[in-house]
């Protein structure tokens, strides 16, 4: 991966993709708001915290694996079993990628197939500097998830000990119970295999400078890319209108003069 390259505007940040990405090859992208963090799934790093004083009380190296596999299949059968109306039917991976979009901590790690969204969650929190990770989609390295039967296998198939093989699976649930207008809106796909990836598997990054968060999430805005079209399921309303979200005046005075 070359040095991360910087932008200040819409403009630069597309003009840049361009220069990136070819059109006879596909990519995946990923926006962070901290250009610190590595790319690991939520599961990793949930558990990260609660293991350190493990591996500094052990004589032997720490296997996380072991740790993480059980936790995995932990949440879901706990779902599963608590909530069969909505879960028993699913798959384990269908039933991680709805738990992953409600927020719960999974194996799964997030990317997105549109340069705009990646950019939109890159651009959060404006005191620290983000950034937009680009990843080529790799047959090589990445193994898409095209039938039933992979889809089917248990989770510790997927989370093999000396696993180097990413599996990209793209979600298409249609089971009435599960919202996946989140997943929609935001063109998710998910990356399962490895709690944390190496940098040898990205392409470039782009560094969002704190500075101009606030303008990028503007100019996306007018083309349709904001809080309100990415998280426009029930639950993202409730998100929007918590006590931790600042409120738009102007609604308000929208809606008395009418």
């Amino acid at each position: 991966m070359d040095k991360p390259i910087g932008i200040s505007n819409l403009g630069d940040y597309i003009s840049e993709m361009d220069d990136i990405t070819h059109s006879d090859r596909s990519y995946l992208y990923r926006g962070q708001e901290n250009e610190t963090w590595q790319v690991n799934s939520s599961a990793y790093r949930r558990l990260r915290s609660v293991t350190s004083h493990l591996k500094e009380q052990s004589d032997r190296p720490f296997n996380f694996l072991p740790l993480l596999q059980g936790y995995l299949l932990q949440i879901v059968n706990e779902v599963r079993l608590k909530y069969p109306s909505t879960y028993k039917r699913l798959h384990p991976l269908e039933c991680m990628a709805h738990l992953q979009h409600n927020k719960v901590a999974t194996g799964l790690i997030d990317f997105t197939f549109s340069q705009l969204v990646a950019l939109w969650f890159a651009c959060d929190n404006n005191n620290v500097n983000g950034k937009v990770i680009v990843i080529e989609k790799n047959s090589k390295k990445i193994e898409e998830i095209k039938t039933v039967e992979t889809l089917e296998r248990d989770l510790e198939e997927f989370f093999e000990a000396n696993q180097r093989q990413l599996y990209l699976w793209s979600p298409t649930l249609d089971n009435q119970l599960v919202d996946t207008q989140r997943m929609i809106m935001q063109q998710s796909v998910f990356l399962v295999g490895l709690h944390e990836m190496d940098g040898e598997m990205i392409t470039q990054e782009i560094a969002i400078p704190a500075e101009h968060k606030g303008r990028l999430r503007t100019e996306l805005a007018k083309m349709g890319i904001s809080e309100e079209t990415l998280f426009s399921d029930l639950l993202g309303f409730f998100e929007r209108n918590s006590h931790k979200h600042s409120y738009d005046l102007g609604l308000v005075e929208s809606h008395q003069g009418d």
